[in-house]
């Protein structure tokens, strides 16, 4: 009985040992922010609306680990409403880390210009060790963008902006 209950026991320790070791992920949640600078093109799509076409960079700054001092490129769209004074967009990121590995992700937010726009940051993948990587948090970019469109004439016009990205609890599994 006793050698039947140590056999089982070296099974038991084997398959865990092999099932740990392959299905290993490392969740990292961390605080990160970046001040960014954007440029692109403003569009007149309508009474008192305005599209955004372009993209945001910058400079990760995170508590600790992969992703402190990564640049970040992110283009999308945003719509604004001047009338109501509302702002939606939608684009991806992509995440250049130190040790030269990608990190990309999709966004997309809603909100006021001059307060902010939130909405969730998904992490879709990368390169390296974060091939097969995944997450979601929420996102939240505060930028000068409606001093800028306030100058849009009635037809398109280059434009920038300045501003920050920020991330409460950027979470994100590296399988």
């Amino acid at each position: 009985m006793v050698r039947g209950t140590l056999s089982g026991l070296m099974i038991c320790a084997l398959v865990l040992v092999a099932v740990g070791s392959h299905g290993y992920a490392a969740e990292t949640t961390i605080k990160a922010e970046a001040p960014i600078k954007g440029e692109g093109r403003f569009y007149k799509i309508g009474d008192n609306q305005l599209l955004f076409s372009g993209y945001f960079q910058g400079n990760v700054a995170a508590e600790r680990g992969d992703l402190d001092q990564a640049g970040l490129v992110c283009p999308g769209l945003m719509e604004i409403n001047r009338t109501t004074g509302t702002q939606q967009g939608e684009g991806r990121c992509i995440i250049l880390t130190k040790g030269g590995e990608f990190l990309y992700a999709r966004w997309t937010c809603t909100g006021k210009p001059g307060e902010g726009c939130a909405g969730p940051f998904t992490v879709t993948g990368g390169t390296g060790k974060f091939s097969k990587a995944m997450g979601e948090s929420r996102f939240a970019i505060i930028s000068n963008v409606m001093d800028v469109v306030t100058t849009v004439p009635e037809r398109d016009v280059t434009g920038s902006f300045t501003g920050q990205a920020a991330w409460a609890a950027l979470k994100y599994i590296v399988p």
